[in-house]
């Protein structure tokens, strides 16, 4: 299964609703639901890319060096090669056409598998020019 064919599968106020739950310091809730839903909307329409070589992967992690606790680490396993990446500026028509870990999808359950991987790839922003604004800021400095 493609990752488009899992947020196809998702029903769209439970998605939205786990989304905003990881959401809960926004400063402007409405502001983020509303981003959210655009961004949904943005990607149904998008045609994916699909690559059978690249599999999103979610595991749950309990400490590391960086973050102390548990959370869900989102990362694209690249089967050629067996490297990973994130997926925070990853062209989104990219990320829709990679395959999903069924491992990960039955432990998360198609709502929460698609809003963990949608919090990952808005983290710099709800739109991709937003994000590719952001991204050539940095490679300026």
């Amino acid at each position: 299964m493609y990752f488009y064919e899992v947020i196809k599968e998702c029903d769209e106020e439970l998605l939205v609703r786990e989304f905003l739950f990881l959401c809960d310091d926004s400063p402007d809730i409405k502001h983020t639901e509303k981003a959210i839903r655009n961004a949904l909307m943005s990607i149904r329409e998008m045609e994916a890319k699909t690559s059978d070589k690249k599999v999103i992967i979610i595991e749950k992690v309990i400490s590391d060096e960086i973050f102390d606790g548990e959370f869900d680490r989102v990362y694209v396993l690249d089967t050629s090669d067996n490297k990973t990446y994130g997926l925070e500026i990853n062209p989104w028509s990219d990320t829709l056409g990679y395959k999903v870990d069924d491992n990960s999808l039955f432990f998360y359950g198609y709502e929460k598998f698609a809003t963990l991987v949608l919090w990952e790839i808005t983290w710099f922003g709800y739109d991709e020019v937003t994000i590719q604004e952001r991204v050539r800021a940095w490679n300026k400095n």
